[in-house]
C-alpha cells in the first residue's frame, strides 16, 4: 500500500485511545473528569476533547448526566417486535416514570396518519421512561379518540396499553414501523435529562387491527447513548 493510501489517524482518535485507558480504571456512574481537564492534561484543544467524548458518548461508554458526564454502564438491548414495547421495557428493567394525557384535534398531519378528518378529537398518552432512575425514553401516542371511550380514567398509565386494547377486543393484524435518527428539541432535551447533542433514535408506528382499521400512532424516542434495537430474522 502506498504512503498516501493508508488511513490517517485523527488527533482526536488518538486521544480517545488515552480516554478509553482512563475508562480501564473506572466502573459504572463514576464522574469523567471535565473536558478543560482533559484538554489540560493531554495538551490539545477542546474541541478535540469533544470529538473524542463525542464518539464515547456515541458507543455508550459514557453518558451525560445533567452538566456531569459519568462512566456508563452496558447498552439496554430492545428487541424489535409487535408486541407492547411497555412491556419489553419493562423485562429491561424500564419504568414508566412521568406521563401526561392531551386532548387534541386532528390537524392535516395527524388526521392522514390517524384517517380521521380535520377537526376530529384525538387522546395524546405521554409517558417517559426510567431506567435505575436515568431517563432514557419518552413514548407519545395517538389514539382516535372515538374509538377509546373512557380509556383516560380507566387505563393504568405504567402497564402495557397494548393489555388494554386486546381488553376491549382491539387485536392487531399488522404494524408499520420506520426507525430514524434525530436531536432531540428543547422540550424533549428538557424531558429526558440530556442536552441538545445527545443522538436518538426516532421509532415511529402506525398499527392497524385485523380489519386494516388503524389503532394508533407511536413516536418513541429513545437515548442513541443508552439504547441499542435487535431483531432476529429468518430465511423464507
Amino acid at each position: 500500500m502506498d504512503l498516501s493510501e493508508r488511513p490517517r489517524v485523527l488527533k482526536h482518535q488518538v486521544v480517545r485511545s488515552r480516554l478509553e485507558e482512563l475508562l480501564e480504571d473506572l466502573v459504572e456512574v463514576d464522574p469523567f473528569p471535565a473536558e478543560c481537564e482533559l484538554a489540560e492534561s493531554f495538551s490539545v484543544s477542546r474541541e478535540t476533547i469533544r470529538q473524542a467524548l463525542r464518539e464515547l458518548l456515541l458507543d455508550g461508554r459514557i453518558e451525560r448526566r445533567r452538566r456531569m458526564t459519568v462512566v456508563a454502564g452496558p447498552k439496554i438491548l430492545q428487541p424489535l417486535s409487535i408486541d407492547s414495547y411497555t412491556e419489553a421495557a419493562r423485562e429491561r428493567g424500564m419504568e414508566a416514570g412521568r406521563f401526561g394525557w392531551t386532548h387534541m384535534t386532528a390537524d392535516a398531519w395527524l388526521a392522514e396518519r390517524l384517517a380521521l378528518s380535520v377537526g376530529d378529537p384525538v387522546l395524546q398518552l405521554e409517558r417517559v421512561f426510567t431506567t435505575a432512575g436515568v431517563r432514557i425514553g419518552l413514548d407519545t401516542t395517538r389514539l382516535p379518540a372515538h374509538r377509546y371511550p373512557d380509556l383516560e380514567p380507566d387505563f393504568e398509565v405504567s402497564s402495557s396499553l397494548y393489555a388494554e386494547f386486546a381488553r376491549r377486543g382491539i387485536n392487531f393484524g399488522r404494524t408499520e414501523d420506520t426507525i430514524e435518527t434525530a436531536l432531540p428539541d428543547a422540550r424533549e432535551a428538557a424531558l429526558l435529562h440530556v442536552d441538545a447533542r445527545t443522538p436518538m433514535f426516532v421509532l415511529k408506528r402506525q398499527s392497524y387491527d385485523e380489519h386494516g382499521v388503524l389503532i394508533e400512532f407511536r413516536r418513541s424516542l429513545y437515548r442513541g447513548d443508552r439504547m441499542a434495537f435487535t431483531q432476529t430474522m429468518y430465511p423464507d
